[in-house]
């Protein structure tokens, strides 16, 4: 069973998970001031994920929190000429998405160097790491899109498969100080990736575009679940 169960709307539970970073800082700051916080944020997909992380940024830039960054998984999709070297790349273009169509060592491995890469006040030089992020347009990662400053102090590691209890996904889990999962009703997913999945160009009738999310994104929900890794937080988004 999860710690603790966020139940409130949006706003409400923003407000819940900023006191919540706000007390690890503190923490931070009283045990190990050179170390950086890791939170892993997993969620089904079309759960909100990316809208609660980006609320986070705003909620904890207003209070003067502003060295905090997101790392989302989906630049680390393997790109569509990747994927037509698959042994069934018919198969493979249709569940993109899932957790074998993500080069998830590398993933691991960014998570691993953030880890690990010193924790720089104002006065020191600043260093970067950067990840790919992923353009919907082009449906293809682009490499080298994302910063991440040796300043920040919170990274919030986001997506569908953070929590996941499978090699080599539990290695990010493994690295994070807390673990956070955001849930929904199957009727939610479908409604919202249906939208999604029409706006994107993916598929050009509701019709398919159901089809895609019941053949695909459900089906990966129920493996989130089924191998969740325990969550500090659960947030019924």
């Amino acid at each position: 069973m999860a710690k603790d169960i966020v139940t409130d709307t949006l706003v409400g539970t923003i407000l819940d998970l900023v006191k919540r970073i706000e007390n690890l800082l503190v923490q931070q700051q009283t045990s190990d001031p050179q170390s950086r916080i890791l939170v892993a944020l997993a969620g089904v997909p079309g759960s909100g994920k990316s809208t609660v992380s980006q609320a986070l940024l705003v909620e904890l830039a207003s209070r003067g929190i502003c060295d905090a960054a997101v790392v989302p998984m989906d630049g680390f999709h393997y790109t569509k000429n990747a994927l037509a070297e698959f042994e069934n790349p018919t198969l493979t273009f249709q569940r993109r998405g899932a957790p074998f169509t993500f080069d998830a060592t590398a993933f691991v491995d960014l998570v691993k160097s953030i880890k690990c890469m010193p924790l720089t006040a104002t006065s020191q030089p600043e260093q970067f790491l950067y990840a790919p992020s992923f353009d919907h347009a082009i449906q293809d990662p682009v490499e080298n899109a994302i910063p991440i400053s040796s300043r920040n102090r919170l990274i919030i590691v986001e997506g569908n498969y953070t929590l996941l209890e499978e090699e080599p996904w539990r290695g990010v889990a493994a690295l994070c100080d807390e673990k956070w999962f955001v849930d929904v009703s199957k009727e939610v997913v479908l409604e919202r990736l249906v939208r999604r999945h029409l706006v994107a160009g993916i598929e050009t009738s509701a019709l398919k575009a159901a089809e895609r999310v019941r053949e695909n994104d459900l089906v990966n929900a129920d493996l989130i679940r089924e191998k969740l890794i325990t969550p500090d937080v659960v947030i019924e988004n």
